[in-house]
């Protein structure tokens, strides 16, 4: 059963709900005392982040189509409910609905993603409540240390996996260097989690690689315009543009360039350049921006829920969405696989200490790469792959990503060479 509290239902709740509060779980009245298990969901349906949850459709089809409505944990089995709350792309919001999933509505655990913004105020929340909370999709740094984690202790309640700022930057420098610009790096960090992670931890390794950094400083979103910004890497002759914003900020920076004539060979922006959405109706203008590839059909891995390779569950979305594959598919997909297999392990899931002991010990090959937690590089963390692509023009659709540099996980295959943005 799904409870979507405000997000469109479409096609996942096929098969989840009926008319009847027996047949929301699927089970007839004579076994309606069947405990059930609840699963918070925590998601910017709406707002400028709600390009992130595009694929949750989907993937509850697949949660639905895997486990039939029900799971089996330490020796009983279990009815379970996903409830979903929409966090509105804002940070309160986000922690206003969890503070209800686990007040009003006693979840056993939360899952959540989407950007510091999104993740943080929520395992802030469980981990103040005592309530296991599990999430991916925002790098590790301002997640751990955005909510003020000390790496002697690490948090009790809450864990997390995804790729690391400084995973990021060691991807970036030797795909720059393959460039041949001018080596002068224009950094875009706005005034957030990311922004203010990003303007602490890039500058040192890039300049300690011998290249130069211009910082504009920080800035407030949602920006009117970006023209103090490009003045400042035009004056200085910016090759290079790094930065981390939404996709709807990095629509007004990318245009504002256009306006101003200016053309930087390399434009790697977080957050904004991961969805062929966003990338698209720029037309020509898209081709060579420059996106880490946190996963894609060629990933080398399998889930653990559904057997599926990384290119089936490619195919497997564009047939049921009729939309194009991006990135996060591979890690709504990979949130429910540990989900799942933390409830399945539990000694006894309806005890919030044994959720999180299971939790603690997760060890788990994914579509995403191994999720374990006693990896790190962080206390509660994990480390998960991250190689460089570009959007390059496509046959099936109009822009494709291409990876063009594996040197940190030679495993990941590259299916083109780095090249500049072309400007026509």
């Amino acid at each position: 059963m799904v409870d979507t509290s405000g997000i469109q239902r479409r096609g996942v709740l096929k098969g989840m709900a009926a008319v009847g509060a027996a047949s929301l779980t699927g089970i007839g009245p004579a076994v309606a005392a069947t405990p059930t298990i609840k699963i918070g969901l925590v998601m910017p349906k709406t707002g400028p982040l709600a390009f992130f949850t595009e694929h949750i459709p989907f993937v509850l089809d697949q949660v639905k189509a895997t486990y039939g409505g029900k799971i089996t944990s330490g020796g009983k089995t279990y009815s379970y409910e996903i409830v979903v709350r929409d966090s509105q792309s804002n940070p309160n919001r986000a922690a206003e609905v969890t503070q209800d999933l686990i007040l009003n509505e006693g979840v056993n655990l939360v899952a959540t993603f989407a950007t510091p913004e999104t993740v943080n105020p929520v395992a802030d929340q469980c981990e103040l409540n005592g309530v296991p909370c599990i999430s991916n999709d925002a790098p590790l740094e301002p997640y751990f240390f955005g909510r003020h984690g000390d790496p002697k202790k690490g948090f009790e309640w809450t864990y997390h996996f995804f790729f690391s700022g400084e995973e990021l930057v060691k991807a970036l420098l030797p795909y720059w260097k393959k460039l041949g610009t001018n080596g002068t790096v224009g950094g875009l960090w706005p005034n957030d989690g990311d922004g203010i992670a990003q303007s602490k931890g890039f500058p040192p390794a890039i300049e300690g690689a011998g290249f130069k950094v211009v910082d504009p400083g920080r800035f407030d979103m949602p920006a009117s315009n970006y023209n103090s910004q490009i003045g400042a890497f035009k004056a200085a002759d910016c090759e290079i543009i790094s930065g981390v914003l939404p996709p709807p900020e990095f629509t007004t920076f990318w245009n504002g360039c256009a306006q101003q004539g200016y053309q930087p060979k390399s434009v790697y922006v977080g957050k904004a350049l991961e969805f062929p959405a966003t990338i698209t109706p720029f037309g020509d203008r898209a081709n060579g921006l420059t996106t880490e590839v946190w996963w894609s059909p060629t990933s080398p891995f399998s889930s653990s829920m559904t057997g599926q390779t990384s290119m089936q569950l490619a195919e497997a979305y564009e047939k049921a969405s009729g939309r194009q594959w991006s990135q996060p598919l591979g890690f709504r997909h990979s949130l429910f696989e540990v989900v799942f297999d933390v409830l399945k392990r539990a000694k006894n899931v309806t005890d919030p200490a044994s959720v999180r002991e299971a939790l603690k010990t997760t060890n788990l090959k994914t579509i995403v790469g191994t999720v374990d937690f006693a990896t790190g590089p962080l206390p509660n963390c994990s480390l998960t792959p991250l190689v460089i692509g570009q959007w390059s023009k496509g046959k099936k659709y109009p822009y494709d990503i291409v990876v063009v540099d594996n040197t940190n996980f030679p495993s990941i295959p590259v299916g083109g060479e780095p090249f500049v943005i072309p400007y026509s």
